[in-house]
């Protein structure tokens, strides 16, 4: 029985005992940017370990596992982002206990690295949410059950998904949002479209996702829903970042609609990825949105310069406190990412896996003048939003809540 079928009778058991979560109980949750991780770190750079380990605290840590398994004897020639099995040990030992495995690449190996993934996440019993054999196993909502209750995740990816990514009725693949301009073009962040378009959320996606997460609050006590998105305005995604257009630094519009109604439909946590930058924070309806977290674990070939400036090698973990069903406090600590590995790069093959690539990108809590300029930047990027961050002396910031 699978990791996610094993958390959904647990969370039924639970409920029908009557035992859901008291009130007066506190949970937290930490969130972290995306883990593009092509290595066993444990192996790679064992002296990042505890510093690691040092950032995740609480019930639940959370982040999203961004590569296609590659089993032993496997080949890695096929132009994709490919980790061990191994890697997800590394995870597991930093503390990650919940993962999303939608994003566009998760199918880099095609449905053979798809459930690779799916196969070791299982057997190590790490709760995970957002690919599947079917469909209705992609879209379906993921239960971890802690001391302190039982939290869902529901997973999602939207734009530069792979021909065949998507899951069907019968075949393997990611739990995908689509997203369509008002005039029913396809927008996947690779083509073209005329300025002015205006994007919104697939009507069929959002009533399957939306379901998922009616039913994931029928069992859980708290309920993640995680959105790993490409789809910034209408032009393709790597042109964006090529050209440092603007839109790389915010939601369009088109996700603060979507991530609107999905706290209406009962998340309480919507955590994104995607654009390897922070993006703004939220809290809407007592309901903390981040609309971008950035990295946590950054093993970019040095091949892929589209995607690296000083930006991308910065980021936030939050940490999310909820007493009962009610928002307490959201805490974020700025992190550094190193973008120099050791050995030297490969700067000619992206596949490679050489020691400079696999010891490149790991995080570590940033300090001094460096925490303090990007707990400026998350205010100055969520003040669209209402938000304000409070800096506190030890180098973290705190959303003030009011009303608590």
């Amino acid at each position: 029985m699978s990791a996610k079928l094993v958390g959904l009778s647990l969370a039924a058991a639970l409920m029908m005992s009557g035992s859901a979560l008291a009130q007066d109980k506190s949970i937290t949750i930490t969130l972290t940017g995306q883990s593009m991780i092509r290595s066993d770190i444990r192996a790679t750079s064992p002296d990042a370990v505890p510093t690691i380990k040092s950032l995740l605290k609480g019930d639940v840590k959370f982040t999203n596992f961004e590569a296609a398994v590659v089993e032993k004897g496997e080949s890695t020639k096929k132009g994709g982002f490919f980790t061990p099995p191994e890697a997800m040990d590394a995870l597991m030992a930093f503390g990650v206990n919940l993962i999303s495995t939608s994003n566009n690449h998760s199918f880099d190996m095609g449905p053979a690295g798809l459930q690779n993934t799916l196969k070791e996440a299982t057997a190590r019993k790490l709760v995970h949410a957002g690919t599947g054999n079917t469909m209705a196993e992609a879209s379906a909502p993921a239960y971890l059950k802690t001391p302190n209750g039982t939290v869902a995740l529901i997973a999602q990816a939207s734009g530069m998904q792979k021909a065949a990514a998507r899951a069907t009725a019968n075949g393997p693949g990611v739990n995908e949002m689509r997203v369509f301009t008002t005039d029913g073009k396809p927008n996947e962040a690779t083509t073209e479209l005329p300025d002015g378009s205006i994007n919104v959320a697939d009507k069929e996606d959002s009533a399957r996702i939306l379901n998922s997460i009616r039913e994931a609050k029928a069992h859980a006590d708290l309920v993640i829903v995680y959105e790993h998105n490409h789809v910034l305005a209408n032009r393709p995604f790597m042109e964006t970042y090529a050209n440092g257009l603007p839109e790389r630094l915010h939601p369009d519009k088109w996700l603060i609609d979507w991530t609107h109604k999905e706290i209406d439909a009962g998340a309480d946590i919507i955590v994104m990825h995607g654009a390897p930058v922070l993006h703004g924070v939220q809290i809407y309806h007592g309901k903390p949105i981040f609309y971008d977290l950035g990295n946590f674990i950054y093993n970019l070939p040095p091949t892929l310069t589209t995607l690296d400036e000083p930006i991308n090698w910065v980021s936030a973990v939050a940490y999310v406190q909820f007493k009962g069903k009610k928002l307490q406090s959201v805490t974020l600590q700025p992190i550094v990412l190193n973008n120099v590995g050791k050995g030297q790069p490969d700067i000619h093959d992206a596949e490679d896996d050489n020691q400079f690539t696999a010891t490149r990108g790991l995080p570590s809590a940033a300090k001094g003048m460096q925490a303090t300029d990007i707990l400026k930047r998350i205010a100055d990027i969520s003040k669209p939003f209402g938000t304000k961050i409070a800096i506190n002396a030890d180098g973290t910031g705190t959303i003030p809540l009011g009303g608590k």
